[in-house]
């Protein structure tokens, strides 16, 4: 059988025989527009966060305390991308486009109405939130206005998630990253204007004056809302003018399909619910590490920061092994999807490891480029030391999730995160951190078993082969 092109996005598996060779020529067609999107959005996330870092460790703290609770709400997008990528891979692996079409405009309802609830939900109890987050007084309202600031351009943010997702099940990477890229620089470049007060630099004998809004953390947070508003409008002018295979219209906007709805929402509840343990368990997470102080929260947080460079690219090798999971299985031949999924489990964990090691060896270069608090830097450099040695494990996590979530098996992945975050993570980290009074070290120690121990789970769960089998 012929291959089937993907107008002008690359290509799409078939049902045929691949050498090795093909299978990583695609599994990287895939993986490298991926990656570069996750790399520039990290690039983003460290120039934003070393810019709230010239603010002092309150802003510092502020942020991450309003962020981590985004992230719980925003599981809900995650199960509408997981449920999208899975049903729209299926449907251009079996070459079925319009039911691919079908599934966007579901997919499109979706993200817009739940985006719509939680930016009320955020908007209204932003200050309960940062109040539960263990946020010291002065951290309270910059944490406030942040969240708050953020909330009115959830619209957007979900868009830019949810139909990334749909055109990465349709075996288009490149356009979510030329998007996400341009929506990234943008908010580096909006940040460096809104964050800082005008101010004028010395370059040489040359005298640059630079205009600034002087917001400070409201500044960062509109800056994202911009970015993140004009990256929404740039995929949907993507989609709606068919410059990818997946093509919507909008007449048929509300054209609703209740069955394709019900088979995104059973694939992706148990990605939602993944998402949302994920997600509070980093709440209580965090909540452990406030405890310990500012310093050592604001020490955490920036550590977080610069280890997302090595797992950002894991997540890029995750939604290759989604896709061509999904499209195998829509083929019918998830023999080529074990195939696909293993090669990408190969490469994605040389990378990882290689960061590891850039981590072990250098890990001052990372928390001096972020923060000039020499307590702070410290502390962060023996957290990025302990998680360089889980960074093996960490992949194989990753990509064996992303390849079980493209087959539709979404349950598995959420039973091992309860498992690995709430029972291991958050139980050794009172242990050693708090009741050992090993601190921050201990914390994170306790992280890095928790990803030895969901590496396995995952590793085990896909060699058992029961993803081959099951329907979406």
């Amino acid at each position: 059988m012929a291959e089937a092109k993907v107008p002008d996005r690359g290509v799409v598996l078939t049902k045929k025989e691949y050498t090795r060779g093909e299978i990583r020529k695609k599994v990287v067609l895939l993986a490298w527009p991926a990656i570069v999107e996750m790399f520039l959005m990290t690039f983003k996330q460290i120039v934003d966060t070393a810019m709230v870092g010239r603010l002092g460790e309150e802003a510092v703290a502020a942020v991450g305390l309003a962020m981590s609770p985004m992230f719980l709400f925003m599981g809900f997008f995650a199960a509408i991308g997981v449920g999208s990528t899975a049903l729209v891979a299926r449907f251009i692996g079996a070459g079925d486009r319009e039911g691919a079409n079908r599934a966007g405009h579901q997919s499109l309802l979706l993200s817009v109405g739940s985006a719509i609830v939680i930016s009320v939900l955020l908007y209204f109890f932003a200050r309960n939130i940062i109040i539960f987050m263990g946020a010291e007084p002065d951290v309270i309202p910059l944490g406030t206005v942040y969240m708050r600031t953020v909330s009115v351009g959830l619209v957007f943010l979900s868009s830019t998630f949810i139909m990334s997702a749909v055109l990465r099940g349709a075996g288009d990477t490149r356009s979510p990253m030329r998007v996400n890229a341009v929506a990234n620089v943008a908010n580096v470049v909006l940040n460096f204007f809104l964050i800082f007060e005008s101010r004028t630099i010395m370059l040489g004998e040359l005298s640059l004056f630079v205009p600034g809004a002087g917001l400070g953390v409201m500044g960062a947070a509109l800056g994202t809302v911009i970015a993140r508003s004009l990256g929404g409008v740039a995929i949907m002018m993507i989609l709606f003018k068919g410059r990818s295979v997946v093509h919507l219209q909008f007449s048929r906007i509300f054209d609703l399909d209740f069955d394709l709805i019900r088979r995104i929402i059973r694939v992706g509840i148990p990605a939602a619910v993944e998402r949302m343990v994920m997600s509070s368990g980093q709440v209580m997470f965090n909540r452990i590490v406030a405890s310990l102080g500012t310093t050592a929260f604001a020490a955490h947080h920036l550590a977080i920061v610069a280890e997302s460079i090595s797992y950002m690219p894991g997540f890029g090798f995750s939604m290759a092994a989604t896709t061509l999971v999904g499209q195998g299985l829509g083929a019918k031949d998830p023999d080529l999807s074990e195939k696909c999924a293993r090669e990408t489990w190969r490469l994605g964990t040389m990378v990882m490891s290689f960061m590891g090691v850039i981590f072990f060896f250098f890990p001052h270069y990372f928390m001096r480029f972020l923060t000039h608090e020499v307590e702070v830097i410290a502390l962060g450099i023996m957290c990025l030391r302990i998680v360089a040695i889980a960074q093996p494990p960490f992949a194989t996590a990753l990509i064996f999730a992303g390849g079980l979530r493209g087959a539709g098996d979404t349950k598995f992945p959420m039973y091992a995160t309860i498992i690995g975050v709430w029972i291991i993570r958050l139980s050794l980290s009172m242990f050693l951190g708090i009741y050992m009074g090993l601190g921050l070290m201990g914390i994170w120690i306790a992280m890095a078993i928790d990803l030895y121990m969901r590496g396995i789970l995952f590793y085990l769960r896909f060699r058992a082969g029961a993803w081959k089998t099951i329907k979406v």
